[in-house]
């Protein structure tokens, strides 16, 4: 009798737990954060805008001094002293050089009436810019037209920009471009002119692109431009985050909210894409339409959802 009993009571005991562990089920959340008590899925929502998209491809150009100054010594002699340094800036005027005649030279401290200044030459700058080069130092002596250093023409600082062949047809000449600087620095530029000849090796051809500021950059920097090659203008634009797709990337869809608590698929024709955006060619969507951004990954064709801070 005891042990009869004693069953009775642990079954009772087991229905209570089991009971207990049901209700305790129902109101937690399930691992994929969906609220087995509602049913619904929490989402983010957006609206379509009406826009201008376009594609782009990024290419090199590198800054080069067209103008090059050679600072050539006047006379026969020596160089007694030296005024600059590679990377100085310069005044058209500023004295560069201090030479010596060889005949001065050889005379050592004698003083002459014919040598009052003991034979001494200034060499000044015709043209203002940036000291490039120096070709030698003190105490060479020089013959009469050999080069003393070289001067960059601040002026003529312009990017030579390499196009495949192929994508010529994007270039526009007198074109305004924007060039990205490798600190992240854009500046806009205009295409001048082409120059003749094309690398056969690669089968480029240059252009030179040329800024309106005054820039102030070494020569040899690469910047990257960005070369528009389709654009379309009053489209639907989307978020790519609102854009879904299957494993094979040939069909591409969105969930949109048929009501304030259910969610459809939508299946789409995308266009254009860029690093953020997606051109939506069909259907017509209107801005007043909302599409899902978040928690639409996986949904089933029609669910059901409750939608968080539009964005």
């Amino acid at each position: 009798m005891k042990g009869l009993v004693l069953k009775y009571i642990l079954a009772a005991f087991a229905i209570v737990l089991m009971f207990t562990a049901c209700k305790h089920d129902a109101g937690d959340k399930g691992d994929d954060g969906e609220s087995t008590e509602t049913g619904k899925i929490d989402v983010t929502i957006t609206s379509p805008r009406i826009g201008t998209i376009s594609q782009n491809e990024n290419l090199n150009a590198t800054t080069v001094y067209q103008l090059n100054d050679a600072v050539r010594a006047p006379i026969a002699g020596y160089i007694r002293k030296i005024n600059i340094v590679p990377g100085q800036a310069v005044k058209a005027g500023d004295i560069l050089f201090t030479m010596q005649t060889k005949e001065a030279a050889a005379m050592g401290s004698v003083k002459d009436s014919l040598f009052p200044s003991m034979g001494a030459i200034l060499v000044k700058a015709t043209e203002g810019g940036i000291v490039k080069t120096i070709s030698r130092q003190v105490g060479d002596y020089m013959q009469d037209g050999d080069e003393l250093a070289t001067i960059a023409n601040n002026a003529s600082l312009v990017f030579m920009l390499d196009v495949p062949y192929e994508m010529r047809k994007y270039i526009k000449q007198g074109g305004t471009y924007k060039i990205t600087l490798p600190d992240g620095e854009s500046i806009q530029a205009e295409i001048t002119s082409q120059v003749p000849g094309m690398d056969k090796a690669v089968q480029m051809e240059r252009y030179i692109l040329r800024s309106s500021s005054s820039l102030n950059l070494p020569e040899g920097l690469i910047g990257t431009v960005t070369i528009p090659t389709s654009a379309q203008t009053k489209t639907t634009i989307l978020p790519k985050s609102a854009v879904l797709s299957n494993e094979t990337q040939t069909q591409f869809w969105v969930m949109k909210l048929a009501n304030d608590s259910t969610a459809v698929k939508v299946a789409i024709e995308k266009g254009i894409e860029t690093k953020d955006s997606v051109q939506v060619k069909k259907p017509d969507f209107k801005e007043s339409d909302k599409i899902l951004i978040s928690g639409n990954y996986g949904l089933a064709d029609t669910v059901a959802v409750k939608t968080g801070k539009d964005k």
